[in-house]
């Protein structure tokens, strides 16, 4: 036994061994501030949580997944992945060049989104209307699909933040959006009593805030022009990632449309709940992954693997830590979140759990993938998972339910992590080779 754990300490400290340690000192320190974001959500949580459970139903926190849900499959025509595109250009161009690009890809967004809002807008009400759904349309969609076209520039802020080593920064826009938005909401929700109206409001007059700021901070100095050869380079690339991220969404929110078929609102809004309070993980495990992203794109355009497994083996080592502490935690922290009202969503947040920890995994490959600008292959892997995952959750939601949609989003993560490792073990070993 003895000999056992000496070997096991051994591993662990070969896994480490190779890592700069000022450098993840460093990155400790960039963590302690970018942690500070779930921290304040899961404080703002404790707080809003309770309140909106008591002044919304079921069926509202049911309806609220769905909306996001549906939405979730138009926002990547509004922000056309562009994001994804200056991420990959942030260690391959200079800043006078990056800076050139980023003006360029936001100019011609707010162009496009012109355009597309209406035409998504028709579009889902055509949708609602001839799916027989018993969700209701407006103002909700137009809160849904607003809030949706305006909050992709912020993003572009958490990206200047995030690679420029800014913790502060990127702290100050993502809490303060989180703090103003769900303080707007309980006031509409619970002083003029809007219910889920009151709710979506809140959030939109906020991303309305944010969006002002975003384009004050980006076309700030800068010369504000379109120029042609830069956007031609951005869609070239960004082409075979639109199919790809587009089919990437089902993993995350094909269950609440099989869900809504179920034609369950109250069990739909369980479903919810458990969901919501299970991606806190996520959530609090995110910014171990931000605080390293910029190194794993440079390590993946450097081809450092070993450097890679390392911190491959670490994130992975802390997502496995905090799901066993959610399975003990899980039903004290919903009833204590939810005023005891929703104690039945535990069973599906003890699943959900698992889907949350397997996206900061996928995270790690993704960046991977992306920096190594292996699009096409991108494109294929989504394009294989969103075909099992479509069918997973129909299945099982089919003969197993709410519960069975919820193990759907385990089984389907699994599959596309595993093709993930596959394209990139593949990769590198060209690179030994």
């Amino acid at each position: 036994m003895k000999t056992f754990i000496a070997e096991f300490k051994g591993s662990i400290k070969d896994k480490f061994k190779g890592l700069d340690r000022s450098n993840i000192i460093l990155k400790l320190k960039s963590t302690g501030i970018y942690l500070l974001v779930p921290i304040i959500n899961f404080a703002v949580s404790i707080f809003s949580t309770p309140l909106f459970a008591k002044h919304l139903s079921a069926e509202e926190f049911g309806y609220f997944g769905y909306y996001n849900s549906l939405i979730s499959f138009l926002t990547i025509f509004f922000h056309l992945s562009f994001h994804t595109y200056y991420m990959s250009t942030y260690h391959r161009v200079s800043d006078e060049k990056r800076k050139r690009i980023l003006i360029t890809i936001v100019l011609f967004s707010l162009l496009w989104n012109v355009v597309f809002f209406p035409l998504a807008y028709f579009g889902v009400y055509f949708y609602i209307h001839y799916s027989s759904s018993v969700t209701p349309f407006f103002p909700y969609v137009f809160l849904a699909l607003g809030g949706a076209s305006l909050g992709i520039y912020k993003t572009y802020l958490q990206v200047d933040f995030r690679m420029q080593g800014q913790p502060l920064y990127y702290f100050l826009v993502v809490s303060g959006f989180r703090l103003l938005a769900i303080f707007a909401s309980l006031y509409l929700v619970i002083i003029p009593e809007l219910g889920l109206y009151g709710r979506m409001l809140g959030i939109f007059i906020v991303e309305i805030l944010l969006f002002l700021v975003s384009m004050g901070y980006i076309l700030r100095k800068h010369t504000i022009t379109i120029e042609r050869n830069l956007l031609k380079n951005a869609i070239q690339v960004i082409l075979p990632l639109l199919p790809a991220a587009l089919l990437y969404i089902p993993l995350l929110s094909f269950d609440n449309i099989v869900l809504e078929k179920l034609k369950d609102p109250a069990e739909m809004g369980l479903y919810n709940i458990g969901k919501s309070i299970a991606m806190y993980v996520y959530t609090a495990l995110f910014p171990f992954f931000q605080t390293f992203e910029p190194d794993i794109y440079k390590y993946a355009v450097d081809e450092n693997i070993e450097a890679l497994k390392k911190l491959g083996f670490y994130i992975t080592t802390l997502t496995v830590v905090a799901v066993l502490g959610f399975w003990v935690l899980s039903p004290f922290i919903i009833d204590f979140l939810t005023a005891g009202k929703y104690n039945e969503s535990v069973q599906y947040a003890n699943i959900i759990v698992v889907t949350a920890a397997l996206m900061i995994v996928f995270s790690v490959f993704d960046a991977i993938i992306i920096a190594l600008q292996k699009t096409r292959q991108y494109l294929y892997i989504n394009a294989i998972s969103a075909v099992i995952c479509i069918s997973l959750y129909i299945v099982l939601g089919h003969f197993f339910d709410q519960k069975g949609v919820a193990y759907a989003s385990v089984l389907a993560f699994l599959f596309l992590i595993s093709l993930q490792f596959l394209l990139v073990s593949k990769n590198f070993k060209k690179v030994r080779a």
